[in-house]
C-alpha cells in the first residue's frame, strides 16, 4: 500500500514463480495491467498482490497478463460495472419488483460477457458468483449459448 513503487518488481518476481509452477509461458504483465496494479488499493497487501498474480496466470491464455485475467476484490469489481442509477421507477399500478430486478441482472450478465470477450468462467468470476450458477442465470434469461 506504502510502497507503490515496490508494485512492478513484485508482480515480476510472482510472474516468474507462478509461470514456471503452472507451466504457463507467459512473460510479462502488459502496461494497462501492471497500471491497474499500480493504481490497486491492496487490502491484503503483498499476500494479495502475490494471489493476485497467481490468479492472473492461472486464467490467462495468452503469452502476457492482460486486464482482463487480473482478479481484484469484489469492491473494485463493483467499479467494473457501474451502472446509471436509473431513477427510482414509480411504484403502483402496473410495477413489477420481479421484472425490474431481471433487467437488472440481465444487465450485468451482459456487461460481465462483454468485458471478458464472451469468456463465461471469467464473467462468472467477474460478477463474484460460480459458473454454475452463471450458466443458470443464462439460462433463465434465455441467454445461454448454443455450444454448451
Amino acid at each position: 500500500r506504502e510502497r507503490r513503487e515496490d508494485i512492478p518488481r513484485l508482480a515480476a518476481h510472482f510472474l516468474q514463480k507462478f509461470r514456471g509452477k503452472l507451466g504457463k509461458d507467459i512473460r510479462k504483465i502488459s502496461a494497462y495491467a501492471m497500471d491497474i496494479l499500480m493504481n490497486y488499493n491492496f487490502p491484503g497487501n503483498i499476500r494479495e498482490l502475490e494471489n493476485i498474480i497467481e490468479r492472473s496466470i492461472a486464467l490467462e491464455s495468452s503469452s502476457i497478463v492482460l486486464p482482463d485475467s487480473l482478479t481484484l476484490s469484489v469492491h473494485k469489481k463493483a467499479q467494473q460495472f457501474a451502472m446509471p442509477v436509473p431513477t427510482s421507477p414509480t411504484i403502483g399500478d402496473g410495477f413489477n419488483l420481479d421484472e425490474h430486478l431481471a433487467g437488472i441482472e440481465k444487465e450485468l450478465l451482459l456487461r460481465a460477457l462483454e468485458n471478458t470477450q464472451g469468456v463465461k468462467l471469467r464473467a462468472a468470476d467477474l460478477l463474484g458468483i460460480s459458473f454454475r450458477s452463471f450458466r443458470y442465470r443464462l439460462a433463465k434469461y434465455g441467454m445461454a449459448a448454443d455450444d454448451e
